[in-house]
């Protein structure tokens, strides 16, 4: 048995999933396995998933990233799992630094980040991520977890269509268990801000964490972050 299960849900997403196996196809096949959790209503081509050895492909019976990631880690072989978005680029080293984690005692964790391209103010952004603060473990910080962990929290919840990683986290932190942040970045896009504003992004980004607080449901949280936003889901 390999070491970790490496989960990615999928929306239309054929050329960032060719660019990120690039990173996979240079890492030792016997310590992981990629699983890639489709979309229902996906309708890009990754007939070219069949080269891969070290791929499983699923079709997810509906679309949102918590039901898609639930899905993937039902057929998960290891007894870790990473959950990944499509557009992140982890480091060369993860695999071997969630192994660190687990081998320290930490059942669950999550990787900081930093932007490319970047700037000052996203700097500031990513600095969030390098502890274990009130806005830790969202957006695009790669969770692990044991299976254990994730059986006992019964995974993420489906009803979270956005959220989803703070809702989990939410309820992690109730268990009293520690959390590990891995200070090795991983590289997410900075896309998003580039096709907005800094200011934009990161005032929509805090009214949704304020809403998600205050226990709006999630699809009038989603409905409000992607009426307001260009491109919201790169």
């Amino acid at each position: 048995m390999s070491f970790v299960s490496i989960i990615i849900p999928t929306l239309n997403e054929a050329d960032n999933i060719k660019s990120l196996l690039e990173i996979f196809d240079n890492l030792d096949e016997s310590v992981f396995e990629v699983i890639i959790s489709d979309s229902a209503v996906s309708r890009d081509d990754m007939s070219f998933l069949a080269q891969k050895r070290y791929v499983k492909y699923i079709k997810s019976g509906q679309t949102g990233r918590a039901y898609q990631m639930n899905d993937g880690a039902k057929i998960a072989k290891n007894n870790i799992f990473a959950f990944l978005h499509a557009d992140v680029r982890p480091s060369d080293s993860f695999i071997i630094d969630i192994r660190e984690a687990i081998n320290q005692g930490f059942s669950f964790g999550f990787f900081s980040y930093r932007f490319e391209p970047t700037s000052r103010l996203l700097d500031i952004n990513a600095s969030f991520t390098k502890s274990n603060g009130i806005f830790a473990g969202g957006g695009d910080q790669i969770h692990f977890m044991t299976k254990e962990v994730f059986d006992m929290m019964g995974g993420y919840n489906a009803s979270f269509t956005i959220m989803e990683d703070f809702e989990f986290i939410k309820r992690f932190r109730k268990t009293g268990l520690p959390i590990k942040v891995i200070s090795n970045p991983a590289i997410v896009s900075s896309r998003k801000y580039n096709h907005n504003s800094w200011l934009k992004v990161n005032l929509l980004n805090m009214l949704a964490f304020v809403m998600f607080k205050l226990g709006v449901q999630p699809d009038k949280i989603k409905n409000v972050y992607y009426k307001n936003l260009k491109n919201p889901n790169v």
